[in-house]
């Protein structure tokens, strides 16, 4: 039986109040010749420990998208970076905007910071875009008027996730994961769909919870007694690089399937998993895209992906508003035209709270298949209800 984690306790034991910080920098666009700014933009990056790459990846993801759209010249940005726990960030950005007038505020905020931030931007009278995982589910009554959100979709992925390994592998699930991702709502999205389907989850491991001899002690001997359909794998980070070690070590020994989240397979080609994404592999993605974030020095990851969507969308909608146009109402809007950006074309959904679009699906050969019209589970209200970890998805 796997112990109750108290989420306090997960953030003192992942070192949260070492890492939380944040930072102001000069604004990133001057340097490009933005003298006289039509638009000054407040703008928050993600920092991690554990993918300390996060940072650079969205803020040069924004940076990119903004000069696809021709809006470098329009726009000044001033970067802070945001830790893990949401009160310091969202202090340094009411005292941000206390000091300067901004037009907006964007960037990467978890549901903990957008709602401490989300009362300043209002009282400011500034718009709010919010860029997230979506590793948790958000209600439209977290929202406002001036807010438009996308994300990565997570349990929009976990919900399809569960639909493809049900109809491709069997009823029987075990469930491995990391203890960070115990924690969030797309674990609930998941199980709550695999339930729906009349399928059974036959068992669960945390990986690196007190009291375990290694990592993932005792896995193998877990997966072999439940004999599951298939494993389920949920890490991120240099753990799902080690799961997949793991994996392929000791799959031969298992005989089941294997799937997970999108970035399970990217650094261990060997591992062969069903996923689902919301952005296609870089072999599949659009050439000019994929050739303007190697030209920036980026990798195809989801934080540059969903930065580059960021930039795209918002720029092309500054470069494109009328002289004498307000950010407020452009921001009212914004939400009725298509995200854009190397995701391909998004929508937004439930009045801008969150994005929906294709997802692709990984093959056990390692081939992508764009699935043009996902399908559709509302989520049930329990689920909206859980909230796990303080810590925002990939922040730690």
């Amino acid at each position: 039986m796997i112990a109750a984690l108290h989420r306090r306790h997960f953030l003192a034991t992942g070192g949260a109040a070492a890492a939380t910080g944040v930072q102001a920098s000069t604004p990133l666009l001057n340097s490009l010749g933005t003298a006289n700014p039509r638009w000054r933009i407040l703008a928050i990056a993600p920092s991690s420990a554990k993918l300390p790459e996060l940072t650079r990846d969205y803020q040069q993801g924004v940076e990119l998208g903004l000069a696809q759209a021709g809006a470098s010249s329009q726009v000044a940005l001033t970067w802070l970076t945001a830790g893990l726990l949401p009160s310091a960030p969202a202090k340094a950005v009411g005292a941000a905007l206390q000091a300067r007038p901004f037009d907006a505020v964007m960037g990467w905020m978890p549901p903990a910071l957008a709602n401490k931030v989300s009362p300043l931007t209002e009282s400011a009278g500034v718009p709010l875009w919010i860029s997230d995982t979506g590793a948790d589910m958000v209600s439209q009554s977290d929202t406002h008027p001036l807010t438009v959100r996308h994300s990565l979709e997570l349990c929009a992925m976990a919900t399809a996730l569960a639909d493809r390994v049900y109809a491709q592998c069997g009823p029987r699930a075990f469930l491995s994961m990391g203890r960070h991702e115990s924690g969030f709502d797309f674990l609930q999205s998941f199980q709550q769909r695999w339930q729906a389907l009349g399928g059974k989850v036959v068992g669960r491991h945390i990986a690196d919870m007190p009291g375990n001899a290694s990592e993932f002690g005792g896995l193998k001997q877990s997966i072999i007694s439940h004999q599951p359909d298939a494993v389920i794998a949920l890490y991120s980070g240099p753990q799902s690089q080690r799961f997949a070690q793991w994996w392929q070590k000791h799959s031969a020994a298992l005989h089941t399937n294997l799937a997970g989240l999108p970035w399970l397979p990217e650094h261990n080609p060997g591992v062969h998993a069903h996923t689902i994404a919301t952005w296609p592999q870089a072999q599949s993605a659009d050439a000019g895209w994929r050739a303007r974030l190697a030209q920036a020095g980026l990798g195809w990851t989801a934080a540059a992906l969903l930065g580059a969507e960021a930039g795209a969308t918002l720029g092309t909608a500054l470069v494109t508003a009328p002289l004498g146009t307000h950010m407020r109402d452009l921001w009212a809007g914004l939400h009725h035209t298509p995200l854009v950006g190397p995701r391909g074309e998004r929508q937004w959904v439930n009045a801008g709270t969150d994005s929906a679009g294709p997802l692709w699906e990984s093959t056990l050969l390692g081939v992508s298949a764009r699935r043009q019209h996902p399908t559709s589970h509302p989520t049930p209200a329990a689920v909206v209800a859980q909230r796990g970890w303080t810590t925002g998805y990939l922040l730690t």
